[in-house]
């Protein structure tokens, strides 16, 4: 059985090459209920809220693939923290959005059951 961190970490290799990768990694880790919050922008429940967001935010950016830079991860149980930069690019493969951030992964098995990202709201995406 893999551990938290490490279901984490193969959750941000599942998000390329493409953002239709990533999404469906999101499907198959969400549960219903799984909350996802970029706090102080969003907060969703469930694969369907969330993937709306996503669209959103497509339609702000025109990414098509997106990547992560685990700087540190650290797991006490189910609970997981990183501190990491999630870099967005475009079809050319040109960075269209870089955030740096820390999250929280509530862990249950491969799913996720809450992920919580947080990150300096003033300077935007």
């Amino acid at each position: 059985m893999s551990s938290a961190l490490d279901e984490v970490l193969a959750f941000f290799t599942e998000w390329k090459p493409t953002l239709t990768d990533m999404l469906a990694s999101m499907e198959r880790r969400f549960t219903d209920s799984t909350v996802w919050e970029n706090v102080g922008v969003s907060k969703t429940t469930g694969f369907a809220e969330a993937k709306a967001f996503m669209d959103g935010f497509a339609q702000m950016y025109p990414i098509v693939s997106g990547e992560v830079i685990v700087h540190h991860a650290a797991a006490s149980g189910n609970v997981v923290l990183t501190e990491r930069t999630d870099i967005f690019h475009d079809a050319q493969g040109r960075e269209i959005v870089s955030l740096k951030l820390m999250g929280v992964f509530e862990m249950d098995g491969p799913h996720i059951v809450a992920w919580r990202d947080y990150f300096d709201t003033a300077k935007g995406f």
